[in-house]
């Protein structure tokens, strides 16, 4: 049986700017979480956010529908309201490894901005590329410094929305997957390199802690900067 008495609010997500409704997690949805923060598997962890996130919002948000930065956000915002705004954390020493126990309050955290960001990357004196901001399945190939090339290929090929030329506007609607790989197989390196800087700088939900260890007194900065540093 189901008796509808929960809360809902309103949120404006960072990127997209869609306006979107939400409720608390419910139990079903606690348990699968802690469950995935337990296994302290990725995939895991993964599958429980968009599972939350997709009942939470009533199918109107998930992993596939929105960007990266977009489900992270959304997800503190459920978080906060379902069991508060203040995570507990064990903040580990980089010289000792001594645990010092912290607190993080999630209406902290924003999304961090590259003042000069654009979507639209000019390649050339005609032809202007418009990305898409990646989602959480590009975050394991974007975030690790030795992924294979051609994972990372295939992202920027996946985020790509348009290509504008002189005459014409490609897009995913009416050109292949295949097609925009090939288009980014034959970028320069120094094309390659305009549509790097577009990830490099696009907005990002990161937060920086500072402490003093209670072991050796070093002080510590920690950057939380992952969708996993605020599952906890």
């Amino acid at each position: 049986m189901k008796i509808n008495h929960l809360p809902t609010f309103e949120v404006t997500l960072p990127l997209s700017k869609d306006v979107v409704k939400f409720r608390p997690f419910v139990m079903k949805e606690e348990k699968l979480l802690l469950m995935a923060a337990e296994s302290k598997d990725e995939k895991d962890v993964f599958h429980a956010i968009d599972s939350a996130v997709r009942g939470c919002t009533f199918d109107k948000v998930s992993c596939d529908s929105h960007s990266m930065v977009d489900v992270q956000y959304l997800f503190l915002q459920i978080r906060g309201k379902s069991v508060g705004e203040e995570l507990e954390y064990n903040l580990i020493c980089g010289e000792c490894s001594s645990k010092t126990p912290g607190f993080l309050n999630l209406e902290e955290i924003k999304v961090k901005e590259v003042q000069g960001h654009s979507n639209k990357v000019s390649i050339s004196n005609d032809v202007v590329v418009t990305m898409k901001y990646p989602k959480v399945k590009h975050l394991a190939v974007l975030s690790q410094e030795d992924s294979d090339i051609e994972k990372v290929y295939d992202v920027v090929a996946e985020c790509i929305e348009t290509i504008q030329t002189s005459e014409e506007v490609f897009s995913l609607d009416n050109s292949s997957l295949k097609d925009m790989r090939e288009f980014v197989d034959n970028l320069t390196a120094a094309q390659f390199e305009k549509i790097q800087k577009f990830f490099g700088t696009m907005p990002a939900i990161r937060h920086t802690i500072e402490f003093n260890c209670k072991g050796c007194g070093k002080i510590n900065q920690i950057v939380l900067d992952d969708i996993v540093n605020f599952f906890g």
